[in-house]
């Protein structure tokens, strides 16, 4: 069964997506610290609340690989490799289904476009 979702705006890139923050240990004492970049766990948020929306209600996962194919239509030309690691992760949290078991392909790109968008083919391979 091959279901599709189409996430909204320009997803973010793994080469901007983290940045060094502050975490605190006991006592108040700060320390550097890796964390999302402002907008990403937005984008993320929202990624996967239109996952649910679009999986079939009678889709299952049976235990093996899925195929994630992306169709980018992007307001600017970025890498898609790095794209696709922020949507699979949103993918990964609304289906339940840890990214390990998807093969991500990028089948098409397009960029200088309004209204940016990333539609996504899921498979069970």
């Amino acid at each position: 069964m091959t279901w599709s979702v189409t996430i909204p705006s320009q997803p973010p890139s793994t080469n901007h997506m983290y940045i060094i923050g502050r975490g605190y240990r006991r006592g108040g004492i700060a320390y550097p610290k890796i964390v999302k970049a402002p907008g990403v766990e937005s984008y993320q948020t929202m990624a996967a609340m239109v996952t649910r929306l679009a999986k079939p209600s009678g889709w299952k996962w049976d235990g093996g690989l899925l195929v994630l194919e992306y169709h980018f239509h992007l307001a600017d030309n970025i890498d898609t490799d790095n794209a696709m690691k922020a949507i699979s992760d949103s993918i990964s949290d609304a289906i339940g289904v840890d990214d390990k078991w998807f093969l991500n392909r990028a089948m098409t790109k397009e960029w200088g476009l309004k209204g940016p968008q990333v539609r996504v083919e899921v498979t069970i391979g």
